[in-house]
């Protein structure tokens, strides 16, 4: 039987939660894809066909379909045969749900472009996204949709390696790279995100491009993660630019279609954003950007550039105010000789302003003309004017706006 472009059979089976078995009442048809009539780039598995529920995939349904690029799974879905996907070499990204069940092995094996999981997650259940990633030894990005929120989790690559000892006729195994420690934090019913985030160190030295990679995802989409995780990584980042500057251009370059790009320009915005481009990686980033033609990068770079300049300056006015940095000179003087000094300075105005009364320190000329006298207005500059009469001159008053311009001071 066909529909669309999609082979499957209608069957009766189990209701989930029922037993192997269960009665008559406890089963219900659903339908089964077991393959394809044709090839497709973009595969999305309908919820029903003829009305019943898609809740199984065959093993070997899609295996080896050389064109396959992306497959969105539905909410129906409980169950995934073997080798679904096997063998797929264009396989980039799979969208599922969490209803899953029962995904067994080898469904995403030597699928080696695969590198992004989305996962809706409904039930709590992490059932599937543990069994895929126990699956695959590569590096994979699960991009999580929570019912409280979303979360990216990059979990890295690893090696595992087999080597026979002759002389002890035993074989032994070896693991290298921090991906399978990442794994561990994933279980059936929750995701250890503080244990994730404390294994940063682990994947810093093994693989310093995924470091960068998780501390943009982390910051970007920080579900659970605590205060001190952020700062560390944000400071990986401020002290890694360059490197850091470097593998998101060059994702850009690398292409992989919107998504990856859109990803690769989310993570030089938070950079660019959080002041964490120095001048120094700017000017490497702004030459391997300019050399790729990726104008929107270039300038984001620039931006970040300068608000990393802002930021500094700021910090440094800053640090001028603070207690433990800010100087302040001690005096040359005893603290008794400037009180004695400000005495002294009372008296010497009190007595001025006895042998030269001021009460209006501006008069006008009606108010001399008032009193019969005249105003001599002495000017500013009198090359003849002694010492003595340039002090009992009055101020002339400021003719301008209401404060001083900086040149008049």
């Amino acid at each position: 039987m066909t529909d669309s472009n999609f082979i499957y059979k209608i069957q009766e089976a189990p209701v989930h939660g029922a037993g192997a078995g269960g009665d008559a009442a406890d089963s219900a048809l659903q339908a089964v894809i077991t393959g394809l009539l044709q090839e497709r780039r973009h595969v999305e598995v309908p919820d029903t066909i003829e009305g019943v529920p898609v809740a199984a995939i065959a093993p070997h349904a899609f295996a080896e379909q050389a064109h396959l690029r992306s497959i969105s799974l539905p909410q129906t879905l409980r169950s995934v045969g073997a080798f679904a996907f096997h063998n797929c070499p264009e396989l980039e990204e799979i969208s599922l749900h969490d209803s899953i069940h029962d995904f067994h092995n080898g469904v995403v094996r030597q699928d080696r472009r695969l590198h992004r999981i989305r996962l809706t997650v409904h039930e709590g259940n992490y059932t599937v996204m543990r069994d895929i990633l126990s699956d695959t030894d590569a590096r994979l990005q699960f991009s999580l949709s929570l019912p409280d929120g979303e979360a990216r989790l990059l979990f890295p690559g690893y090696d595992y390696a087999f080597n026979e000892n002759t002389m002890a006729r035993t074989i032994q195994f070896s693991i290298s790279g921090s991906g399978m420690v990442y794994r561990e934090c994933v279980r059936r019913r929750g995701i250890g995100f503080r244990e994730y985030d404390r294994l940063f160190t682990r994947v810093i030295p093994d693989d310093p491009k995924a470091a960068a990679e998780i501390a943009a995802d982390r910051l970007l989409f920080p579900y659970d993660l605590a205060g001190v995780h952020a700062d560390a990584y944000e400071e990986f980042l401020r002290q890694n630019a360059a490197e850091a500057l470097k593998h998101f251009v060059m994702q850009l370059h690398a292409g992989g279609g919107a998504e990856a790009s859109d990803e690769a320009y989310m993570r030089l915005q938070l950079m660019a954003e959080r002041g964490m481009i120095t001048a120094g990686a700017a000017d490497q980033a702004l030459v391997l950007a300019s050399s790729m033609h990726l104008t929107r990068a270039c300038s984001m770079i620039i931006s970040g550039r300068e608000t990393a300049i802002s930021l500094d300056q700021a910090g440094r006015v800053l640090s001028l105010w603070e207690g433990e940095d800010l100087f302040v000179p001690e005096s040359d003087f005893p603290q008794e000789d400037f009180h004695g000094q400000e005495e002294s300075a009372a008296s010497e105005e009190s007595s001025a302003q006895e042998e030269y009364p001021l009460q209006e320190e501006y008069p006008s000329q009606e108010r001399f003309a008032a009193r019969g006298e005249e105003r001599e207005d002495i000017p500013a500059e009198d090359p003849g004017a002694g010492p003595e009469t340039m002090a009992r001159a009055p101020a002339v008053p400021y003719a301008g706006g209401d404060f001083l311009a900086l040149e008049d001071w």
